[in-house]
């Protein structure tokens, strides 16, 4: 990327983060970050030397997700970037590795997933209206310029990534370094747990991990026109081993470390 003339204005980045505890940790990297504003949502922003970055806290799930997103672009953000922790259902993706989103789709259970073909909406669950005309897709791309950044810093990554110690790794399998790979993020407000729910959601939808927010912020992002890029961390992997209730909440703090690093990396990297 050129380097960014002295006189241009700061890029300015928007940061949808689903929770306090995964907002934590990308405040440990940006002191600056001041709360601005605490209701009805709550609003961090920070002016670094070439970017300023609004945040805000959406909370779980898609509806609270997408009504954040249209919130955070009333503050005119150039970009978004978005991320938390995430569940493996590409079932080679341990506790630790990154996701990030190539592309984003909305999935849902096989129950669902079948009353929508006998209504004749088949399987595109994406659908918006952008200027008054109806958009259907299967899957929307994350920003290239953004997932090259991201990719670029992999090396950087593995260096500052420890042993996963956080609930979650299985004891059969041998620890290993953590991966950031270019993957489809799949999000539906749930869990998929056992094994025929799992491979339905892979076998169906091809999709390497799964959240509750990603395909909703993506899809407000792109009725505005607005590039993103969703980040996750792996907190479990289901195939491998189910996370205990008291195990769910350390584990996504740690994954959420993780994800604020490489938004540490590619707020830099647009600096440049």
């Amino acid at each position: 990327m050129a380097a960014r003339e002295p006189d241009r204005k700061p890029v300015h980045i928007g940061i949808v983060i689903p929770t306090q505890f995964e907002l934590a940790p990308l405040q440990e990297l940006f002191p600056q970050l001041t709360l601005q504003k605490s209701s009805p949502w709550q609003i961090y922003q920070a002016d670094l030397e070439q970017t300023k970055l609004t945040v805000i806290v959406s909370f779980i799930g898609p509806a609270n997700a997408a009504a954040a997103t249209e919130h955070l672009i009333g503050y005119g953000p150039d970009l978004l970037m978005h991320g938390g922790a995430a569940g493996a259902i590409d079932s080679s993706l341990m506790p630790g590795d990154i996701v990030l989103g190539a592309a984003c789709k909305i999935i849902s259970s096989k129950e669902t997933l079948e009353v929508r073909k006998t209504l004749l909406i088949a399987t595109t669950a994406i659908r918006y209206l952008k200027d008054g005309q109806s958009v259907h897709c299967d899957q929307l791309p994350g920003d290239e310029k953004l997932l090259k950044l991201a990719l670029t810093a992999n090396s950087a990554l593995e260096k500052k990534f420890q042993q996963w110690q956080a609930p979650g790794w299985p004891a059969e399998h041998t620890a290993r370094p953590a991966k950031v790979v270019a993957g489809v993020i799949g999000s539906l407000d749930g869990w998929t747990k056992g094994l025929e729910q799992l491979n339905f959601v892979r076998d169906s939808f091809s999709v390497d991990a799964e959240d509750m927010e990603s395909a909703y912020i993506a899809q407000v992002a792109a009725i505005h026109g607005i590039a993103n890029l969703a980040i996750r961390g792996i907190s479990n992997n289901e195939y491998l081993r189910t996370l205990e209730k008291s195990e769910i909440i350390p584990a996504v703090e740690a994954a959420a470390a993780r994800v604020a690093m490489v938004m540490q990396l590619v707020i830099c990297g647009l600096a440049n």
